[in-house]
């Protein structure tokens, strides 16, 4: 009688070699490879810094009327730089809606040397003078260096 590898079928007087991989096998390594993939992208995410390290808060807007140029406006607020690193350069980009939610423009603010943990209370100007009335706006950017 001659000797038969496991995993092979006989039939009849032959032997049939399957050579099929073990499916439970092919499972356990996909499972491990999906595994490090997920902990080396948590871990890239986790240790990853955010882009911006600036955290405004307390933002209204304030409006006036001028017959002759229109509506100005400001965004009031406070930013506060998060981070352990001074900053010579902060800008902060409000978009302004009037109620229609039509894009009026942008107002801008901008300090220089914002040191680590500082807190700045800020007043973003409307780049321009509407002629309906500034009532919502948007952060849209925050410009660090």
């Amino acid at each position: 009688m001659e000797e038969i590898a496991v995993g092979n079928t006989v039939v009849g007087d032959s032997v049939v070699v399957t050579n099929k991989p073990n499916k439970v096998f092919i499972g356990i390594v996909v499972v491990i490879v999906a595994f490090t993939i997920f902990v080396i992208v948590a871990i890239a995410i986790g240790s990853a810094e955010p882009k911006e390290k600036i955290e405004v808060s307390g933002c209204y807007i304030t409006t006036s009327y001028s017959e002759y140029l229109g509506y100005s406006a400001s965004v009031r607020g406070s930013a506060k730089n998060i981070t352990n690193k001074n900053y010579s350069y902060v800008q902060l980009e409000f978009t302004v809606y009037d109620a229609s939610h039509a894009n009026l423009g942008t107002a801008l603010a901008n300090i220089n040397n914002l040191a680590a943990g500082d807190t700045w209370n800020f007043e973003a100007t409307l780049l321009s003078f509407p002629s309906s009335k500034p009532v919502s706006f948007i952060l849209a950017k925050i410009t660090t260096f």
